[in-house]
């Protein structure tokens, strides 16, 4: 009996020493929210918000991690190519929901011939993609700056004088979208947490309901309560939201709060759909390539893969998937820093997906979302952290950098030592 107990609990210790990286930003976050002192309908509204934002450009990191590539800080040049794509929409005079179109089918051939070619150059760099994918991200930077800041309005004609500087040479540092840009993404469908959390009850149920009818059809015994028991799960926990909501007698704190927490489902739409395209990918001929071109490149040659192909069509797919969240994330912002909008965006999302649990050789769906969540749970509050820590705004300011960097040294470092101590064993 005390052998069978003991065994229980190294099996539970493995565990947990596998979520080491994910407990500890979890305790980090709770530590950082009650020294924070914000309130709880601005915590709720700033990680919905930036959950919405910035999730799709973290989930363009998953594809490259799972095909060798590393944590690809190349997305920036996605992100360039986001932006090229709005500034001539927004000069051309298109508004509401068909900017936002525009400006995805603007930047979709723009990214992918950058993504081409930085596959190339990381396919002649092979082992050190992670540096040679940050110092690409700074020579895009040049040329992108070159174009914008001194070609536009001396070879290159353009259409809108009132974005151009006043000499009429190059694009204005800051960009404010009003109607034509602004929400064109987030006002297609945006509603309450509360009322979300109901519709998402509603469907958790029903997905339930049509599984349960589906195995029985089916007469599955077999791997079936596993899959049941999860959505099951997840629509009991939804069953306790609308609870929240119908009956907020029960917790009218709770249920208020969630009244005034605007949430986009338009944008949430997106992100699902990219997660639902991952999931798909990974189950086809190119996504066990994508796969075995990750484990071991000499193996995946010998049984047939063109490695270097492989490789540059997860770079193309991760640069467009990079420019298409770049484009979420600034209609949502309402602005643009035409110059440095696309800086920190690499940093950020690393720093989101490694926080999840993922590392420079393993990463997912999940491993995305909950490091979004975790992590902007941290950075939203971090300036308030700072202020009450050393009572003074700017250091608030200034933590909230440190925080980022900190967060990807500390990752990383724990998952360093997780895989030596496994190969070790």
């Amino acid at each position: 009996m005390s052998e069978t107990k003991n065994s229980r609990l190294q099996t539970m210790g493995k565990e947990i020493k596998k979520y080491n990286v994910v407990i500890f930003f979890v305790i980090l976050a709770a530590a950082a929210y009650v020294v924070s002192g914000v309130a709880p309908t601005v915590f709720l509204q700033e990680i919905a918000s930036r959950f919405c934002r910035n999730t799709f450009l973290v989930l363009s990191l998953i594809i490259p991690v799972i095909a060798g590539l590393g944590l690809n800080f190349s997305i920036v040049i996605g992100a360039m190519a986001g932006q090229m794509a709005i500034i001539h929409t927004v000069s051309w005079g298109i508004t509401g929901f068909p900017s936002f179109l525009v400006s995805i089918l603007l930047s979709t051939p723009i990214a992918i011939v950058c993504g081409f070619l930085v596959g190339k150059v990381l396919n002649k760099t092979k082992g050190n993609e992670m540096i040679a994918s940050m110092i690409l991200g700074y020579l895009a930077n040049g040329i992108y700056q070159f174009i914008y800041l001194y070609l536009i309005g001396t070879v290159i004609p353009f259409p809108d004088q009132a974005m151009m500087n006043d000499n009429g040479v190059g694009i204005k540092s800051s960009l404010g979208f009003t109607d034509n840009f602004k929400y064109s993404l987030t006002n297609v469908w945006n509603t309450n947490l509360a009322d979300f959390a109901l519709i998402a009850g509603i469907l958790l149920l029903v997905t339930a309901a049509a599984w349960l009818g589906f195995a029985f059809w089916k007469k599955q015994k077999k791997a079936v309560p596993v899959k049941i028991s999860l959505i099951v799960g997840c629509a009991v926990m939804a069953v306790g939201a609308v609870v929240l909501i119908l009956l907020p007698r029960t917790s009218e704190k709770a249920a208020f709060t969630m009244r005034f927490v605007s949430f986009p489902v338009s944008a949430l739409i997106c992100i699902l759909l990219l997660c639902l395209f991952n999931n798909w990918i990974f189950k086809t001929k190119l996504g066990h390539d994508f796969r075995a071109v990750g484990l071991n490149q000499q193996v995946a040659t010998v049984s047939g893969i063109h490695v270097d192909r492989t490789r540059i069509i997860a770079l193309i797919l991760s640069t467009v998937f990079a420019a298409w969240g770049q484009i979420i994330r600034l209609q949502d912002i309402g602005t643009m820093n035409t110059y440095s909008a696309h800086e920190q965006i690499a940093l950020l999302a690393v720093a989101a997906l490694l926080v999840g649990g993922a590392s420079v050789v393993k990463a997912g769906n999940k491993h995305a979302i909950l490091g979004v969540v975790l992590f902007h749970a941290i950075f939203a509050v971090s300036p308030q952290v700072g202020t009450s820590l050393f009572a003074d705004s700017q250091i608030g300011e200034y933590f909230r950098v440190f925080l980022a960097y900190g967060i990807i040294f500390v990752a990383l470092a724990m998952n360093a030592v997780q895989q030596s101590k496994a190969k070790k064993q």
